[in-house]
């Protein structure tokens, strides 16, 4: 498998996670996740409007596991759309974290890219994104989350804490085992 290949297969599976943190947690506020040399991460803030918190731990990732492998087994197709920034504004309203980013690609005279898995609609997931990604969430291949962490909002200590969730994934179940022995 091509090193692009391997990324965009862990670049689909860190937005895998992300959906499926948004299914199980819908509160929580998505901030960014890349593909990163090892795998990927998903950094997210855990505290809703209300000033609830939820607290998420390594003993929350059997539940997320599933939840990310039941994606994964649908087959969801996942697909670029680039929209205008005002249109991209509405998609995440009440995220400052989004809105950030695109108040950047607004300043570029750029339009916003998204990548939409399921449905272009309410009951899929999308994320401002400049990919790239596999054609669907069954070209994913085996996976695992590691770990979890704080992250300050783009590595600045000046700005709040989030939570980063660490994880990987492999063409094969063998060389994600290697991986992780």
């Amino acid at each position: 498998m091509k090193k692009t290949d391997l990324e965009k297969m862990r670049h689909s599976c860190e937005h895998v996670l992300t959906q499926a943190m948004l299914r199980l947690y819908p509160k929580i506020k998505m901030a960014m996740g890349p593909a990163t040399e090892e795998g990927f991460y998903f950094d997210f803030d855990p505290s809703t409007s209300s000033g609830q918190v939820h607290k998420i731990s390594e003993t929350d990732f059997p539940k997320i596991e599933k939840e990310m492998a039941k994606i994964i087994k649908a087959d969801l197709p996942i697909r670029r759309e680039e929209l205008s920034v005002k249109e991209a504004r509405k998609l995440f309203v009440g995220n400052e974290y989004k809105q950030e980013w695109l108040d950047e690609i607004e300043q570029r005279g750029e339009k916003a890219t998204m990548y939409w898995t399921g449905p272009s609609t309410s009951s899929g997931f999308v994320d401002l994104c400049a990919g790239p990604h596999t054609f669907s969430t069954g070209e994913i291949g085996p996976f695992k989350l590691l770990s979890i962490a704080g992250a300050y909002w783009r590595g600045d200590e000046k700005n709040k804490m989030l939570t980063r969730i660490y994880g990987t994934c492999f063409p094969t179940k063998k060389e994600l085992d290697h991986y992780l022995w």
